[in-house]
C-alpha cells in the first residue's frame, strides 16, 4: 500500500469537515474517503466504520476542548471577569477556525439518527463543558447561580456558534461575551 499523505489527526480533521458539511446521514464512506484523498479500500484500512471514525473524531475534539477551553475554565482565577476574555477568545478560535469545532452542535441536530455510542459521547462533551463553566462561575456566584449560568452559557455558545454560521455579519459571540462579562462583573461586586 502507498504511504498516505495525511497524518491520522489530519484524516480525522478532514473527515470532521465532511461531517460538518454533509451531516452524519449525508457523509457516506465515499465522501469521507474523497475528503481524505484516499481510495475507499485505503479508507477502510484506517477506519473500520463510519461510526467508529466519528467516535474517534469526537474523542479528539473532546481532548482538544479539555486541553484548551475546559482547562482554562477549571483553573482558579482571582478575578473571573478578567480571565474570561482570554477563555472566550480561545473558544472563538476553536469553534470558528479549529476544523473540528462546532461539530457537536451540528451532529446534535441529527440526534435521532445517531448511534447510541455517538449520542453518549456528545452528551459527555456537553456535560464536561457545563461542569467546567459551573466550576468557573462558582468562583464568584452561589452554587445554584453557577449551575444556572453554566447551563445557559453552554446553550448560548451553541446558539451563538450556529447563528454565526448562518449570519456571519452579526457577531453573536461578541454579544455573548459582553453578557457574560456584565454578569461576572456584577457577581464579583
Amino acid at each position: 500500500m502507498r504511504p498516505r499523505k495525511l497524518s491520522r489527526e489530519q484524516l480525522l480533521i478532514q473527515s470532521a469537515l465532511c461531517f460538518k458539511q454533509h451531516g452524519y446521514t449525508g457523509a457516506s464512506i465515499n465522501l469521507l474517503a474523497q475528503a481524505c484523498r484516499l481510495s475507499k479500500a485505503a479508507f477502510y484500512y484506517d477506519f473500520s466504520s463510519k461510526d467508529g471514525l466519528l467516535y474517534q473524531i469526537l474523542e479528539l475534539m473532546h481532548q482538544q476542548l479539555n486541553r484548551s477551553i475546559f482547562q482554562q475554565l477549571r483553573q482558579q482565577h482571582s478575578c473571573p471577569a478578567s480571565a474570561y476574555p482570554q477563555i472566550h477568545s480561545t473558544a472563538v478560535q476553536f469553534f470558528s477556525f479549529g476544523g473540528i469545532g462546532c461539530l457537536a452542535g451540528i451532529l446534535s441536530a441529527e440526534l435521532p439518527n445517531l448511534p447510541e455510542q455517538i449520542q453518549e459521547k456528545l452528551a459527555a462533551i456537553f456535560q464536561d463543558w457545563e461542569q467546567a463553566f459551573y466550576l468557573f462561575f462558582c468562583q464568584c456566584m452561589t452554587a445554584a447561580q453557577a449551575r444556572t449560568w453554566a447551563k445557559m452559557s453552554v446553550a448560548d455558545y451553541e446558539g451563538a456558534i450556529l447563528m454565526s454560521r448562518i449570519r456571519p455579519e452579526i457577531s453573536y459571540l461578541d454579544f455573548l461575551q459582553q453578557r457574560i462579562l456584565e454578569h461576572l462583573n456584577t457577581a464579583e461586586h
